[in-house]
């Protein structure tokens, strides 16, 4: 079969970055940049959209504690189809307070549903969440290396990698690092 001609119409490019501060406080962000490859009209004011410009041009950014406490929130959007989307960002200021865990994205849906949230925004945050755990999993480790048995064991089943009968899983068994559920009721 001969492969078939495509032309480029869309790019979305999210970008996502973990820093620990000096404070020890550790901030994550994410940041979404649509681009068109054809200049695109704005429907509300016939605004002009050039190639290549962003289209949308949003960001999202955590600052953590160590027990992925949000301590501080910031949302921007540098660019926007509609001249009203900017005016979500300062309602995102509630997750101040909150923790990343089980659970918390499903929650994200709910509290932002409807005229209070932004469907774009809301695509960051889980990105973030991977983000942050990606970010914090190794020097967390090594901080408080009792509390690794316990994190590992919650991993356990959640995904492919982690299943219980997976290598790493089983190596981890092995080395007496866990203890499979199963076998903590024996």
């Amino acid at each position: 079969m001969a492969p078939v001609k495509r032309k480029l119409m869309h790019r979305r490019s999210i970008e996502s970055y973990g820093f620990l501060r000096d404070d020890g406080l550790w901030e994550i962000e994410a940041t979404m940049r649509d681009l068109k490859s054809y200049d695109v009209r704005r429907d509300f004011d016939g605004s002009l959209v050039p190639e290549g410009s962003p289209f949308h041009d949003i960001s999202a950014c955590l600052t953590l504690d160590d027990t992925f406490l949000i301590k501080e929130v910031s949302v921007t959007m540098d660019s926007c189809p509609f001249p009203n989307c900017g005016g979500a960002a300062p309602s995102f200021s509630i997750l101040k307070g909150t923790r990343l865990k089980p659970g918390w994205s499903r929650w994200l849906k709910e509290t932002f549903s409807g005229k209070v949230g932004c469907t774009h925004v809301l695509e960051l945050f889980p990105v973030i969440a991977t983000t942050a755990f990606q970010t914090m999993w190794g020097p967390l480790g090594e901080k408080y290396p009792d509390h690794v048995p316990v994190a590992v064991t919650k991993l356990i089943n959640s995904c492919h990698g982690w299943s219980e009968d997976s290598p790493m899983v089983q190596k981890l068994v092995d080395e007496q690092v866990l203890k499979l559920p199963s076998e903590e009721s024996q």
